[in-house]
């Protein structure tokens, strides 16, 4: 081995010439096949996923467009203001405690445990009362429910 490498070195300098670019051309075939056409590869998977993917992206662009708005809900004039004696009237409860400030309330009232889904319905409908925290709580054959309201200004 020792001998082909001297033989390389004090050869004529046209066979190093050569040599050496069958060697760069060796070495940048491998690079090439092992390093570069595998990137480019997956870059062109890649870019046809991106494609994909910005299609389907403008199909559902698309398709809100061809929605019709929803319609915001609007506070009905004829919602009626917020009565204790009303709420407690028709959830069939008792009203244990009703203290109201300016701009928030706290009620207590015992309530059957099946007219309570409706009093939250009944609740939702007045017009300046958003219910702030509620806790229900067993109280024998009834529920407790204490709600604390807060009163919005009206619109």
């Amino acid at each position: 081995m020792l001998w082909l490498i001297e033989r390389w070195v004090n050869g004529p300098v046209w066979v190093r010439i050569i040599s050496l670019i069958a060697i760069t051309t060796l070495v940048t075939l491998v690079a090439w096949a092992c390093l570069i056409r595998p990137q480019n590869s997956v870059m062109q998977q890649l870019q046809t996923g991106n494609r994909l993917a910005a299609q389907q992206i403008a199909e559902v662009h698309l398709k809100i467009r061809q929605l019709a708005p929803l319609a915001t809900p609007q506070i009905s004039s004829i919602a009626p203001f917020f009565s204790v004696a009303e709420f407690v009237g028709q959830a069939q409860g008792q009203l244990l405690k009703w203290q109201p400030d300016e701009k928030q309330g706290t009620l207590e009232m015992l309530l059957p445990w099946e007219k309570l889904p409706d009093s939250f319905a009944q609740l939702a409908e007045y017009r300046v009362v958003a219910c702030h925290s509620f806790t229900i709580m067993p109280q024998g054959e009834l529920l407790k429910l204490v709600l604390a309201m807060e009163f919005a200004d009206e619109p």
